[in-house]
């Protein structure tokens, strides 16, 4: 199996004036499950959203498989924090996965058997087929959140970058959601993790970034969690 590479070179970026990351550089790999640690404040979802393009940056590039991620938008999904998705929004589960269709097929087009064929495979994927007529409101956070990695397969995602993806969830959920992400990553997709629990991390993550503004440390888990690292970034 080729691993891809996804590069991050000199980014930086603003808000307001003021610099909120700087000169971030780091290279990673996919079949890996790769988590995104720091303190609040240190840059993490903006870090998210510089790589989405969802916000504009002073200066860096991005790069997978040696071209331009600009170029490749369809190959990157995003999972957002919970809190920040509308739960009494009224769509159902089939809609949400559906969704991540559109980027092949376009907003005002009518969906192909292809892309109705794709929904189901991602939704048998995830075991959740039962669930596509259930409004996404009333579905427990652990469903909720393999709705949206089902939506990110469908989509046909090769990069997944989940922000806090365990927030709010129980422990079984939790060791359910990273069998998931661990099963996609043996299928040589890269998994991006913002995670704020540092008890558990050596379990669920094959590399760590540490970050505060800037990369303080990447590598091996144990490469990282070290004292004196752990104390440059949150003290």
């Amino acid at each position: 199996m080729t691993r891809k590479q996804f590069k991050v070179e000199d980014l930086s970026v603003k808000y307001k004036q003021k610099l909120i990351l700087n000169n971030i550089n780091f290279c990673i790999e996919t079949g890996k499950i790769i988590g995104i640690i720091g303190p609040n404040g240190a840059g993490k979802s903006t870090l998210f959203k510089a790589i989405l393009g969802l916000i504009n940056k002073e200066n860096g590039s991005i790069i997978y498989n040696n071209l331009a991620l600009k170029k490749q938008r369809e190959l990157i999904a995003y999972i957002p924090q919970r809190s920040q998705i509308d739960w009494d929004f009224p769509v159902t589960v089939w809609d949400i996965v559906l969704m991540g269709r559109i980027i092949k097929t376009g907003w005002f087009n009518q969906f192909s058997k292809e892309s109705y064929t794709i929904v189901d495979s991602a939704l048998e994927k995830l075991k959740i087929s039962h669930l596509k007529n259930r409004k996404i409101g009333e579905l427990s956070g652990g469903q909720q959140q393999r709705v949206f990695i089902a939506r990110s397969i469908a989509q046909g995602a090769e990069i997944f970058c989940l922000d806090e993806p365990l927030s709010g969830v129980d422990y079984k959920t939790q060791a359910n959601i990273f069998k998931i992400l661990r099963d996609l990553a043996t299928q040589n997709k890269l998994i991006i993790v913002i995670h704020h629990d540092l008890s558990d991390i050596l379990k669920y993550f094959d590399e760590l970034i540490l970050l505060n503004q800037k990369i303080i440390a990447s590598g091996k888990c144990e490469e990282v969690l070290t004292e004196n690292l752990l104390h440059q970034a949150y003290i």
